[in-house]
């Protein structure tokens, strides 16, 4: 009996010792394998069992077909397809809806290679374990906000609280009414879910009901308390001007607060700073003007003087006015906080020398790129950045618009060209981000456009800009004034960063393209706009592609900063960029739209930045 219990167990020891064994080979082996393990999906791609080079070609190839696609978004029996990228005749007015980021698409896949044999067959057929790569999305909130709100015209309705209304010393309370408001946390979580799946399913809008915060119940039995707290005319005063505030206003301010079975009305400090931040504000607020520097042989001297800027103090001038209106019988007049804003002060700007300069080539823009370029570029020209100051370009550009002598562009939308602002002002972004990267500046924000623009080569180092976003930030961290200078000769520009070498070091490493992704064929779209035949495109089709540069700051010994060496990778990633061409419609022609290529048509192609 012995017998065989011995060999029992030493056959089982054997076992154990050969797969020990082969689990040591495996480990040792483990890492030398591109083969990705079983059971594994990126969103619902299944890419099982395969080389990490072909995943990574599978995941380019589905998502850049999933983009192509666009969304289609449901409200009711509405539709609206979004792209995701806009079109434009001017480059700078082109921007993404959505995209994959696939950035780090390598090293992700890195972590699920294979492993060792024993650990293979205990997921494929033991624990049958699924893992799920989710795609990194980035998704433009705000714009798509936008657009479906401009699509559905009665998808948002504001709720109406109930009120006092005062009329001929007489005083009734109206009725509250709901409103509705999409439920934008479903909406997103289905984009996400949608294009985390790869799923071309339409994307359904609900909508919620926006609830009033007073109603007609709160109010009744308080009509006198109201007239009691609302028993005189209020008048808002600022210097020489006066703003009157009637007593309805003023009613709308009360809020009601219930402390047990009893109704309080008070003023609510909040909706006044409300009132005051929509109609009042507007009229009193003015920024700083900043001063503006000249730099001739060498030397600093100002062309243009600062002024003090001035601001509303909403919270304190809410507090003068509960103060002032309730506790004062016979004074209906109060005065506005004020705060002023200084200028920088123009003195030891200690401006010696160029430490930095970009340049970037627009030869064959049209004139009113051009002349955009030129504006965008005095826009900044002559500004100081403070040490520990963060530029940004959007903030230093100001409204876009007529008004401050900026040219439209056309952009496609609903089939038809409608004119925008702001074509050009990228070639500005782009000049001033390789200024601060030359200057050796830590890059706190910076967007590249949605596909490759000759403007801008190399691919990789461009910059977009738009208001309010994206925009281009870098901080002054040298211990000295920063002065910015811009210069136009011929086809190119210039941006001088003028201060003072602290010694530090700024290198970039040339652009490294890869994924390289052809585009869609052209898309033709009929229009009543020209005349028969006659055909108007935007800029011609580009390759997709992916590009990455690395920017090093050395920094000498003894300097503030820690580490004294930073390393920073721009990637970029540009989507295939499909001409869209405007026809104008035969006389017998009916379809709206014809597509040379197979994707389904896009309905509509927004109007958004660059």
């Amino acid at each position: 009996m012995k017998k065989p219990k011995l060999i029992i167990i030493t056959t089982i020891a054997l076992v154990v010792v050969f797969l020990f064994i082969v689990l040591i080979l495996n480990e040792q082996n483990k890492t030398s394998t591109n083969i990705l393990q079983d059971n594994l999906y990126y969103g619902s791609l299944d890419i099982s069992s395969i080389d990490l080079s072909t995943a990574e070609a599978k995941i380019r190839k589905a998502t850049n077909e999933r983009e192509n696609l666009g969304l289609i978004i449901n409200y009711g029996t509405e539709n609206l397809n979004i792209p995701a990228t806009a079109s434009s005749f001017d480059s700078d007015l082109s921007y993404f809806n959505f995209r994959y980021n696939l950035e780090n698409i390598k090293s992700t896949l890195a972590n699920y290679k294979q492993k060792n044999s024993l650990n293979r067959w205990w997921r494929k057929y033991i624990s049958r374990q699924i893992t799920v790569i989710q795609p990194e999305l980035e998704i433009n909130e705000e714009h798509l906000k936008t657009l479906v709100k401009d699509s559905f015209t009665d998808i948002t309705i504001q709720a109406i609280d109930a009120a006092f209304i005062f009329r001929d010393d007489t005083i009734t309370i109206s009725e509250e009414r709901p409103g509705k408001t999409v439920d934008w946390l479903y909406f997103f979580d289905s984009i996400n879910q949608n294009l985390s799946d790869i799923n071309t399913d339409a994307i359904n809008v609900r909508t919620k009901t926006a609830y009033p915060e007073i109603y007609q119940q709160d109010l009744n039995g308080e009509e006198e308390t109201a007239r009691q707290l609302t028993n005189k005319n209020l008048s808002l005063k600022y210097e020489d001007r006066i703003w009157n505030v009637n007593r309805e206003t003023i009613a709308s301010w009360l809020s009601v607060n219930k402390n047990g079975d009893k109704i309080e009305l008070n003023f609510n400090p909040d909706r006044i700073a409300k009132y005051l931040e929509e109609i009042i504000s507007p009229d009193v607020n003015v920024p700083p003007q900043e001063p503006r520097f000249e730099v001739k042989d060498n030397k600093v001297s100002s062309w243009q003087l600062g002024k003090d800027g001035y601001e509303l103090n909403l919270n304190q001038s809410a507090q003068l006015i509960i103060n002032g209106y309730t506790k004062n019988a016979t004074n209906n007049e109060v005065e506005l906080a004020i705060n002023i804003i200084k200028p920088t002060e123009a003195n030891a700007l200690e401006i010696k020398e160029i430490i930095g300069t970009g340049s970037s080539n627009f030869a064959g823009s049209p004139s009113n790129r051009r002349h955009n370029i030129a504006t965008g570029a005095a826009a900044v020209h002559g500004l100081i950045i403070k040490p520990g100051e963060e530029f940004s370009l959007v903030e230093n550009l100001g409204e876009i618009d007529e008004n401050s002598g900026y040219l439209p562009e056309l952009v496609i939308k609903d089939n038809k060209t409608i004119p925008e602002y702001g074509g050009g002002l990228c070639q500005v972004a782009t000049t001033i981000f390789r200024a601060a990267l030359a200057t050796g500046l830590p890059i706190t924000a910076r967007s590249n456009h949605s596909y490759r623009v000759s403007y801008y080569e190399p691919a990789g180092t461009d910059a977009s800009v738009y208001d309010p976003w994206p925009d281009i930030r870098f901080v002054n961290d040298s211990p000295t004034n920063i002065l910015i200078q811009s210069r136009i000769e011929g086809n190119e520009i210039f941006f001088d960063f003028w201060g003072e070498e602290d010694g530090r070091v700024a290198t970039t490493t040339d652009p490294v393209i890869y994924n390289i992704t052809p585009p869609q064929p052209t898309k033709i779209i009929e229009t009543d706009e020209l005349a028969p035949g006659e055909k108007k495109c935007t800029e011609k089709a580009h390759n997709g592609a992916d590009a990455y540069f690395d920017y090093t700051v050395t920094y000498p010994e003894g300097a503030t900063s820690s580490p004294l060496e930073k390393i920073k990778r721009f990637s970029s990633h540009y989507v295939p960029w499909q001409e869209v061409c405007l026809v104008g419609r035969e006389a017998t022609s009916t379809p709206d739209i014809i597509s040379s290529s197979t994707t389904p048509i896009l309905d509509i192609i927004p109007a958004l930045q660059p």
